[in-house]
């Protein structure tokens, strides 16, 4: 299981590599029959989202399942991609080359599933002869059709679509009337079109035959898992591969990048550097921060900041949503737990008289400073109210949790809720990384008692390198002046955040943050903040195979709920217990 998550991520990190779009959420994700995230078929969906307009084509391939034949043309279509989109790539990417050159030879030695339709079988054959420099021996119709389906690198979205659709006419009996009607719709209403589309990504999830361009291999997608015949070189499965190229640009250049996918930076420049100065050293150095609200600049107007705009507010609609369909049980969470907190504040917090050396004189004490030196003479009324106790909860918002993006939204809204209730303030942000940024998204300040509903913009992507992340917590928690401090993690203690040398795309053994690394740095991180006075707690999000990870960072201070009806019971035990020890 674990083997399978990592492969999993580092699907993800390709794809996104690849697409530069770390807001992409791919309907494919490739693995061969090992479970091992295939590197040049990842790059391919990637950098098809980066080189063209990927909701047109996604809207073509989805039309082209009106033909019953449809498998047989997805499978060309994705053959003439492929060869364009390796086209604008390989310049860019030199490592392509061999990836591809490595494929094709799999191709040609049948080291991959074979393909039962003849035809396809010859066409994909004489392809993959041409890759390698070999004169591909095959009939002169289907080597005409091969000519016409390896798209120049210089057409565009809606050219290579054209040029598809003529080979269906001038080849093939394809039924593609239904697309012309569909697509004009889509010109004169967006809504219409955007209709339609979500009709066949229905039919598509319906679907158990996924995608034929990828048979035979597995492949997961966010709603069933199907299979790909791509394959990862064998030759290279001792080192770790990421297709990752910065082009040598400059910080500046990656942080206006970031501020581009997670909104502008909610800090001055000297403030962020000051941060990094401080707290990106050691496991996290040649890190760095980004401090935003996850609100974009205004003045930026373009294509793909409108896209994520829109994804960002699907994901918190798809939140609210969540939230308001289990609204009785959330409803009953938040009275459960908020009475939990107020008992044990009103049973632990009491208020009480302590002798003092200054305050009030105490008349008939005033013997024993005169007989026995006992400067004690004066009373104190301690008032452990609720303003001595703040805390900060910290959300996991790295791709891992996707699959449970609502509910970990739902489960923050309620904490923070019934913490409000109680007058107790609290934070919450989340945090993921990519290009070696961890992005504290701050949803909601203490002060800020009627933005809870901001905690709803939660949304997962990227990486998560938890022990910079709580490093920051705790550090940001130092300015405030509670005397109690809470920290409260929602994680599934899966550290994993990995960066690729530029251009080569190798990752060196020592950058590597996952696996034991990850998790040995994060519960050093939560060792200090207890020793600094802190109180570090965790609601567990993770798997089975992750237990003995979340014991490792947070020891006996986690719970992990296994069903939401019970989450303020374990959440208000786990509280109180540790209220009663402050």
């Amino acid at each position: 299981m674990a083997h399978q998550i990592n492969e999993k991520k580092r699907a993800h990190n390709i794809i996104w590599n690849a697409s530069e779009d770390y807001s992409f959420e791919p309907d494919y994700k490739v693995f061969n029959e090992e479970g091992k995230a295939d590197i040049y078929s990842n790059y391919i969906i990637g950098a098809v989202r980066k080189y063209y307009d990927y909701y047109k084509l996604r809207e073509f391939f989805k039309h082209l399942r009106i033909d019953s034949d449809y498998e047989f043309y997805e499978e060309l279509f994705w053959l003439g991609l492929e060869n364009s989109t390796f086209e604008k790539g390989k310049i860019e990417r030199p490592a392509l080359l061999n990836l591809r050159e490595n494929y094709a030879r799999k191709v040609l030695l049948r080291e991959v599933p074979d393909i039962t339709d003849a035809i396809l079988k010859e066409i994909k054959k004489a392809h993959y002869q041409k890759v390698i420099g070999e004169i591909p021996k095959t009939e002169d119709r289907l080597l005409r059709i091969l000519g016409e389906l390896e798209f120049d690198a210089y057409m565009d979205t809606d050219e290579i679509i054209s040029k598809m659709k003529e080979i269906l006419e001038n080849y093939f009996r394809f039924n593609y009337g239904q697309y012309e009607k569909s697509f004009k719709k889509h010109v004169e209403s967006k809504d219409e079109a955007k209709n339609i589309l979500n009709h066949y990504e229905k039919m598509t999830e319906k679907s158990d035959d996924g995608n034929p361009l990828m048979k035979d291999m597995e492949i997961e997608s966010a709603e069933t898992t199907r299979y790909v015949y791509f394959e990862q070189d064998e030759d290279k499965k001792d080192i770790k591969i990421k297709l990752y190229n910065l082009n040598n640009r400059k910080v500046d250049t990656d942080r206006r990048y970031i501020e581009k996918y997670y909104g502008s930076s909610a800090l001055p420049e000297h403030k962020t550097i000051a941060f990094e100065k401080a707290l990106c050293t050691g496991n996290h150095k040649n890190n760095h921060l980004h401090f935003t609200r996850g609100e974009y600049d205004s003045a930026i107007v373009d294509a793909d900041t409108e896209y994520i705009k829109r994804v960002a507010l699907e994901k918190r609609e798809a939140n609210i949503t969540f939230y308001h369909d289990n609204y009785a049980r959330n409803l009953q969470s938040i009275i459960k737990l908020t009475n939990k907190i107020r008992n044990t504040m009103m049973m632990n917090f009491e208020q009480s008289v302590l002798k003092s050396k200054e305050g009030k004189l105490v008349p008939n004490k005033i013997w024993r400073n005169i007989y026995v030196n006992d400067n004690n003479i004066f009373s104190r009324e301690l008032k452990n109210d609720l303003g001595n106790i703040s805390v900060d909860i910290l959300l996991d918002a790295s791709a891992s949790q996707g699959e449970r993006q609502e509910i970990i939204a739902s489960q923050g809204f309620i904490i923070a809720e019934s913490l409000t209730r109680c007058q107790i303030p609290v934070k919450v942000y989340s945090f993921s990384s990519l290009r070696t940024y961890t992005v504290i998204n701050l949803l909601r300040d203490y002060e800020e008692n009627d933005r809870n509903d901001k905690i709803f913009n939660y949304r997962t992507s990227g990486c998560n390198r938890d022990g910079l992340a709580v490093r920051t917590a705790l550090h940001m928690m130092e300015n405030n002046q509670s005397e109690h401090k809470i920290l409260i993690v929602l994680s599934d203690c899966k550290p994993n955040d990995i960066e690729a040398n530029p251009g080569t795309g190798i990752i060196p053994s020592h950058i590597e943050y996952s696996g034991v690394k990850g998790v040995s740095d994060t519960a050093m991180e939560v060792k200090k903040g207890i020793f600094k006075g802190n109180t570090v707690l965790c609601v567990f999000t993770g798997d089975d195979d992750d237990l003995l990870s979340a014991k490792k960072i947070y020891g006996h201070n986690f719970v992990r709920i296994n069903s939401l009806n019970r989450f303020a019971d374990m959440v208000g035990l786990l509280l109180q217990n540790q209220l009663k020890n402050l």
